[in-house]
């Protein structure tokens, strides 16, 4: 019972629709002493000759009257019980996922999605269970069982009463007992869903290279050994659950062999009559309610409390970075001032940034290049605050340090392109837009067109209302690329981060993009990540990464005349892409010369 100390503020949020189902559950519990009361009354009236017509109507009536009353209450309680059971669960369900929405990536580096998915899931609808059926069947389980003990005390005899609820303790102790057990076993079978979630989500994920690679047997049989270990540990909850309702049965029929045997000897002693020995077996019959309910609640309860558990590790996560306070007015100059004397991830053993130091001028283009891992991505995600900056480190934009603004007005004035682009399922149009919801078919399609895409777009069956698979599978590594850069410049974001975002796009694409880029976007500020150094030509200066470090730095130019990695790189990539050229013209002759001789 714990969960409900533990989720009053919710409850407390629905009080009334608790408060009316209470007090029709009080009214039902009061009601339903009724007919065992007139039932008793017409066997005594049987067995003293003295029943006739007219009391036997009104005996009935009775009945049919409070059971027509029952009905109706009935519908009341439940209704309004399972109405804020479910409500409480639909603000569950808004909490976890704004608490989701504000986690940084080191989180979700140590939690796996299908972990995630059955705590959204599996561990929400056990507590939605508590708060429904767990209260219904403790409230209906105190006031019934309270009702029918306050019946058989001042109804028929307190001695009776006191004799039937001896083996009462028992079922306190093996209820204890059970749910300790019982929480044991729950929290298995929660655990093991959760690896089943992930290894069934890996495996459709990664269904492409499953299949290229040859695995499936061996991917099947990992499933296997998931899904058993999920069956073995539901087991064990089942055969908790299993035990309790035999126990409960059995104290009950001791409590039932106790009373039976008591009462014959009152009525022997002619201190009770068999009408109301009758009306007292009735009641006791109604106390196996509750006495069922009682150790079923207790099962729901424990399961819960459990799942609650399990969603409180999640909700007492804290983001890393903190929000600052202050708001970067729309009018900020885009520049950017870099000052990083030390960055290291969370449990690694090197730096991944070191000493860097660097000023982005308003409308300028900074190209950040360098060996793969040298933190060029990091770079980017340290400016987008997604990893906490210790002191003496900062970052400035027009002048403010980005620790102390809000995430808000910081990044409405970035706009990131990412290495792998990140499409949602959705219209095209829908995608491009997702930024900025309120755009305008004109403004979706000239960023289209600024990102190369637009042709390509309009030749779909529904052109920018073609639908888009989850993850966009339904398009190239390009097209996923080039809609993710025209969302960006959709943003109308002054501060553009492009993290190697021609990566997947032939050469004629790319130098049509970066024209576009340099005519009609020159007066935003551009952070641009590429291993491609074509790119770099005309950027206003360059840095060279290597293992978190600076090793050169300047004008396109400059580097090429310094002759270090950058030189070396420039004039393998170009030398590579004249053989490509040369390879292209002569197998193009090639053809001409066999079609001119066929």
């Amino acid at each position: 019972m714990a969960i409900i100390w533990k989720l009053r503020h919710y409850i407390r949020m629905f009080a009334r629709q608790y408060l009316i189902a209470i007090v029709a559950l009080q009214v039902v519990a009061l009601l339903n002493l009724i007919p065992s009361w007139l039932i008793g009354h017409i066997v005594d009236g049987i067995s003293h000759g003295t029943l006739n017509l007219r009391t036997l109507l009104i005996d009935v009536a009775g009945i049919i009257g409070s059971a027509l009353a029952m009905y109706g209450l009935r519908y009341v309680w439940q209704s309004r019980l399972y109405g804020a059971a479910i409500a409480i669960t639909q603000v569950l369900r808004r909490d976890l996922f704004h608490q989701l929405s504000l986690l940084p990536p080191s989180f979700y580096a140590r939690r796996s999605t299908g972990d995630l998915m059955a705590h959204a899931t599996n561990d929400l609808n056990a507590v939605e269970e508590s708060t429904g059926m767990g209260i219904m069947t403790l409230v209906d389980s105190f006031i019934a069982g309270f009702t029918v003990i306050f019946g058989m005390i001042f109804v028929v005899s307190g001695q009776l009463t006191a004799v039937a609820l001896l083996p009462f303790p028992l079922l306190i102790y093996c209820t204890h007992r059970y749910g300790s057990r019982l929480h044991q076993a729950f929290d298995a079978a929660q655990a093991s869903f959760s690896d089943l979630n992930e290894e069934a989500r890996e495996t459709v994920a990664g269904v492409r290279a499953v299949r290229s690679h040859g695995i499936r047997a061996r991917q099947e049989q990992r499933f296997e050994q998931s899904l058993d270990n999920t069956l073995t540990t539901n087991l064990a909850v089942a055969k908790v659950d299993a035990a309790f309702a035999p126990t409960v049965q059995v104290i009950y029929g001791l409590s039932f062999v106790l009373s039976l045997a008591y009462g014959a000897w009152l009525i022997s002693q002619g201190n009770i009559t068999i009408g109301l020995f009758t009306t007292f077996t009735l009641y006791l019959g109604q106390l196996m309610g509750p006495f069922m309910q009682f150790g079923w609640q207790f099962n729901v309860f424990q399961r819960g409390n459990t799942s609650w558990s399990r969603l409180e590790a999640l909700f007492a996560e804290q983001p890393d970075v903190k929000e600052g306070q202050q708001i970067l007015p729309a009018d900020a100059e885009p520049n950017l001032d870099i000052n990083i004397a030390e960055f290291v991830y969370q449990d690694a053993n090197q730096c991944a940034l070191q000493d860097i130091q660097v000023k982005v001028p308003a409308a300028g283009l900074v190209g950040v290049t360098g060996p793969t891992g040298s933190g060029k991505s990091t770079l980017l995600h340290l400016i987008m605050r997604q990893f906490p900056l210790a002191k003496p480190s900062e970052i400035y934009i027009g002048g403010y340090g980005t620790d102390a603004l809000t995430f808000d007005s910081l990044r409405q004035h970035l706009a990131w392109v990412p290495q792998k682009p990140l499409l949602f399922s959705g219209s095209i149009a829908e995608n491009i837009a997702f930024a900025k919801p309120n755009a305008t078919r004109e403004d979706i399609i000239r960023v289209a067109e600024m990102a190369a895409i637009k042709s390509e777009i309009e030749a779909m069956p529904q052109g920018f209302d073609s639908m888009l698979r989850e993850g966009g599978t339904n398009l190239s590594g390009g097209q996923r690329q080039r809609l993710t850069l025209a969302r960006a410049l959709l943003s109308g974001a002054n501060i553009l981060l492009l993290d190697d975002p021609f990566s997947a796009l032939d050469m004629k694409t790319e130098a049509i993009i970066r024209k576009n880029l340099k005519l009609h976007y020159g007066h935003k500020t551009m952070v641009l990540v590429t291993q491609r150094l074509a790119n770099l030509i005309n950027a206003d200066h360059i840095l060279v990464l290597d293992q978190g470090q600076i090793v050169e730095r300047g004008t396109h130019a400059e580097l090429m005349h310094q002759q270090g990695w950058y030189a070396k790189v420039y004039h393998r990539q170009t030398d590579l892409s004249s053989a490509d050229t040369a390879d292209t013209a002569e197998a193009q002759s090639t053809s001409q010369v066999e079609v001119t001789h066929a």
